[in-house]
């Protein structure tokens, strides 16, 4: 068997251990199966440079991998930074501090060192995607992760199209790459697609051993996904299983992500809407996301005061083109529902619908309504909403209840 088919059947039979909860055991065997092997090439290092030979260090990264002692593996890796570390261990230790949210500290290491790569990843993890396009635009090593952090960056910044033609030419491939295309997927309004990448980015990294949400959100960003398609059910499953492992890790960015999540597969919950912002912060793409979709809520509620103090602060943290213009739109969509009553049962059931791609005549089937009264509907849908239509009902929030 060749050295990578015996990793692979290593990968494979420690994954079974993981899945068991025999973490101890699993790197035990890993060790044992591969002598002589570095311990990094059996665990999930997106972006390393290789090497790493500490082992304190890699049990720190096996303990993020598996989403449990994030204090003590912190600890580790601040005393091992004290000391002059080959590359490969430096980028371990400052991924451990970057996935336990310790991202002011990340970034003063990484600006002594001067990786872009390591750099641009650390720009996104701050909430500065124009940053990181910048230090990630010239990186040619380690490609693959290289263009799937720069996707991500372009999507946060609007750049879809570029997003897509890097994608398209330098087709890389893995974990990161699978969540790249499908934030790029979502925020294009393509759902289904973007579920898909998001499920396949799972699936790549439950292979590895990974549980933890602060590397890669994928169920977070999957239960939005699900949420936009309308099944609430597949929605509420993933951001619930992320809810309890980001809180048991501990790390905010995870726990603001999960409960944005959760707050869409319960229908709209502003009270867990306003919780999520408390843990995302304020001027990330993170952090809008949820502002305007609290905004939505509360203007499909009726509640035009509290969407409009939330519609204020999206325009004024709004690092982007694109923000700026959806803070606008938002702001004209309550300048023209100002005197407007919240949306009735039957006209949030028909928008529901709507928005989860049913045509008129099958809505009408479902509820039992005539053609025409599915028209009416719609047309006071929208202009409560203050939408263009179908394509505007997709991209705003309505609420279940």
């Amino acid at each position: 068997m060749t050295n990578n088919g015996l990793l692979e059947e290593v990968r494979r039979t420690r994954l079974e251990l993981v899945r068991d909860g025999r973490w101890n055991e699993a790197e035990r065997f890993a060790a044992d199966a591969v002598p002589g092997c570095e311990p990094a090439a059996l665990a999930y290092l997106p972006g390393s440079p290789g090497g790493g030979a500490d082992p304190a260090v890699f049990r720190a990264v096996q303990a993020v991998h598996r989403g449990t002692g994030r204090a003590e593996a912190v600890a580790v890796v601040r005393c091992a930074l004290e000391r002059r570390l080959d590359a490969g261990t430096f980028w371990q230790a400052v991924t451990v501090l970057l996935h336990a949210g310790e991202i002011a500290e990340a970034h003063r290491h990484w600006f002594a060192a001067g990786d872009d790569l390591l750099g641009g990843r650390i720009m996104l993890a701050r909430g500065d995607p124009r940053a990181a396009a910048r230090l990630l635009g010239g990186e040619r090593a380690r490609r693959d992760v290289a263009v799937a952090w720069l996707v991500l960056a372009l999507t946060e910044t609007g750049e879809f199209e570029r997003a897509g033609a890097l994608l398209e030419t330098e087709q890389p491939d893995g974990a990161e790459v699978c969540f790249a295309r499908g934030r790029l997927l979502l925020a294009q309004g393509r759902s289904a697609a973007a579920l898909d990448e998001f499920l396949d980015c799972g699936r790549r990294l439950t292979a590895w051993g990974v549980v933890n949400p602060a590397v890669l959100p994928w169920r977070s960003s999957a239960a939005l996904a699900a949420a936009d398609l309308g099944d609430l059910v597949l929605a509420r499953i993933c951001a619930e299983k992320d809810l309890v492992a980001a809180r048991r890790w501990g790390a905010a960015r995870g726990i603001g992500l999960a409960l944005h999540a959760a707050a869409l597969a319960r229908g709209g919950d502003d009270v867990v809407l306003e919780e999520a912002l408390t843990f995302l912060g304020d001027a990330t793409a993170d952090a809008l996301r949820a502002r305007h979709d609290l905004a939505q809520l509360l203007l499909a509620r009726g509640e035009v005061d509290r969407a409009r103090r939330h519609s204020r602060r999206l325009r004024e943290t709004a690092f982007s083109p694109q923000w700026i213009e959806v803070a606008d739109v938002l702001a004209g969509r309550l300048l023209r529902n100002a005197g407007e009553s919240a949306l009735s049962g039957q006209e949030r059931r028909i928008a529901l619908l709507a928005r989860a791609g049913r045509s008129n005549r099958e809505i009408a089937g479902e509820l039992g309504l005539t053609l025409r009264t599915v028209e009416c509907h719609l047309t006071a849908v929208y202009r409560k909403m203050g939408v263009a239509g179908r394509p505007g009902l997709r991209r705003a929030f309505v609420p279940t209840a």
